[in-house]
Order: C-alpha cells, then sequence, then structure tokens
C-alpha cells in the first residue's frame, strides 16, 4: 500500500543534520514508499502502534495516520542491534 511520507519538525531536523549519502539512503526508502509501496522496505513493529523503518544502519520511526501518511517521528543511527527504549520513548512523545 502507498503511502505520503512526512516528518515532525524534529524528525526533519534530524535528518538535515544527516551527511548527504545518509539523506540519500534515507529519500531512497521513502521514495519507494510513496510510489511502489511500504511492503518494498524493510520495517518492523515496536509495539503501541509505533513501527521503524530499516535503512541500512538508519532507522525512521512512525506511526500511520489517516489518509494514507506515515508520519516520522524521529530519525537516529543505530549502533546495536535492538532498538534503545529510549528512542522508543522519545518517538511515542513526539507522536502524540
Amino acid at each position: 500500500m502507498k503511502f505520503k511520507v512526512e516528518k515532525t519538525k524534529s524528525a526533519e531536523s534530524e535528518f538535515e543534520n544527516l551527511n548527504q549519502e545518509q539523506k540519500d539512503i534515507l529519500n531512497s526508502d521513502y521514495k519507494i514508499i510513496e510510489t511502489q509501496g511500504i511492503e518494498f522496505v524493510k520495517r518492523r513493529p515496536l509495539g503501541d502502534s509505533l513501527f521503524e523503518i530499516k535503512s541500512n544502519d538508519l532507522r525512521s520511526l512512525f506511526r500511520y495516520e489517516e489518509n494514507q501518511i506515515i508520519l516520522i517521528g524521529l530519525i537516529f543511527h543505530k549502533k546495536s542491534k535492538k532498538t534503545p527504549k529510549n528512542k522508543i520513548a522519545l518517538a511515542k512523545k513526539r507522536l502524540r
């Protein structure tokens, strides 16, 4: 299913702080979501209506909105196997 990808102001700021290669990786996945569908990118549920898009070592935490919109609440560089609880809590807070 295709979705429009939007970022919160905080996520947009995090995106702007990435280097160009990282931005290109994320933009590529976001474009796939908008043109082909969410099923064509790596993603997984984190619980409580929160999901994660896996883009190499970058993660975008999001929730689904009405009218086929994905709202990105947090973008970060993942260094461990498990998504840190403080990142999940921050994304939930931003997406309220």
